[in-house]
């Protein structure tokens, strides 16, 4: 396949990422990266057409405008990954970063005499290789953030064998005078062989990579008790389920805010549902220092599993939790408030069912008694 059909094809394949990527802009659950990526894929695309044109009519103005837009799309892919990764790097530096090297490679272009010369193909090469470097570690710290997901793996590959290749092609060019884009030279083939490659790869990363994080919101979300935050029933049962499958020892609560509906009346909702987050915080601190689960199970009823083995006894942590909602409760109302609760041991039950009709009859029976 020649030069000019594989620069064509790659320009067709940052098109079509760019437009799909674009129509998920309006997504709700798309990442903030997708539309300056969607943006930079488009620059490139179109830079790839002018490239093209450029060659097949001998136009040094076309190609110096290719060349400029190639720059702008490497900047404008940094900007994205930036975002993606959170890495740090500051917009302002991006952009002074490509009026520099676009202004030397304008003056290099029109320097370096008329048509395609290797001066040029170093120049590009070269300033190329620095926007891509920075990719590379903007995608470095992704893959470390995200090191179970392949997408980040594929991305920083791509960028890496990308820049390396345009470093090598660099070199190559540099004392040959007859080295230019539209020689068939084997560093030069390869290189435009992995210019498509690396189109293609950064189109499957990151799409792949934005849908594996849109997948696992929905999860979260379907787990998760949009008032509270923490698990939803459906999860908190599933979790002791695995808990007993897996022959561990534990003791399940009940917990119950008492005479919440009270706070609803003289309150108003709205401060009940923040006694209900402020609960739910204390009922994560636990979950998060005894490797317990904690969850809402409905209205102002919790659940608490606790392991069997925990540094402080289940006495301790329970009461240390009653007199964190009470201490909460009071900076919240100005009073402080209580709970009742009722506990399984899963000695004492087969299946999770069984736990909580345990739990929750004692959590009544210790209801009726307060």
């Amino acid at each position: 396949m020649d030069i000019i059909s594989i620069i064509v094809l790659t320009g067709i394949i940052n098109l079509t990422f760019s437009l799909y990527s674009w129509q998920q802009v309006s997504n709700p659950e798309s990442h903030a990266a997708c539309k300056p990526w969607a943006q930079a894929q488009f620059v490139k695309a179109f830079s790839f057409a002018v490239f093209a044109t450029a060659l097949l009519s001998a136009s040094d103005d076309l190609r110096l405008l290719a060349n400029i837009l190639i720059i702008l799309g490497c900047w404008a892919e940094v900007r994205a990954y930036n975002k993606l990764a959170d890495a740090g790097l500051k917009p302002i530096y991006l952009f002074v970063g490509f009026v520099i090297t676009s202004a030397i490679f304008t003056y290099i272009h029109l320097t370096s005499g008329v048509g395609p010369n290797n001066t040029t193909v170093v120049a590009a090469s070269l300033l190329l290789a620095l926007p891509l470097a920075m990719n590379v570690y903007a995608l470095y710290k992704l893959r470390n953030q995200h090191y179970r997901s392949v997408f980040p793996k594929v991305l920083f590959m791509v960028n890496l064998v990308i820049t390396m290749l345009l470093v090598v092609r660099g070199m190559v060019a540099y004392d040959n005078h007859e080295y230019t884009v539209i020689e068939a030279w084997f560093i030069n083939q390869l290189f435009m062989t992995a210019t498509f490659v690396h189109a293609l790869g950064n189109g499957i990363g990151f799409i792949g990579f934005l849908k594996e994080r849109s997948d696992e919101k929905l999860q979260t979300r379907a787990n998760i008790d949009y008032l509270t935050g923490i698990h939803n029933r459906q999860y908190f049962e599933k979790l002791v389920r695995a808990r007993i499958a897996g022959n561990a020892e534990f003791t399940l609560y009940f917990l119950d805010i008492d005479k919440f509906k009270s706070v609803n009346d003289r309150f108003g909702h709205a401060t009940g549902d923040e006694v209900l987050r402020v609960f739910s915080l204390l009922l994560l601190k636990q979950q998060e220092r005894y490797d317990g689960v904690a969850g809402r199970l409905g209205g102002e009823e919790f659940g608490l599993l606790l392991p069997e083995q925990t540094p402080m006894s289940h006495g301790d942590i329970i009461q240390e939790l009653r007199n964190e909602f009470a201490t909460q409760a009071e900076k919240t109302l100005g009073e402080p408030l209580t709970f009742s609760l009722g506990a399984c041991a899963s000695s004492d039950a087969d299946t999770v069912q069984d736990l909580m009709r345990k739990a929750d009859v004692l959590l009544y029976k210790a209801k009726r008694e307060a």
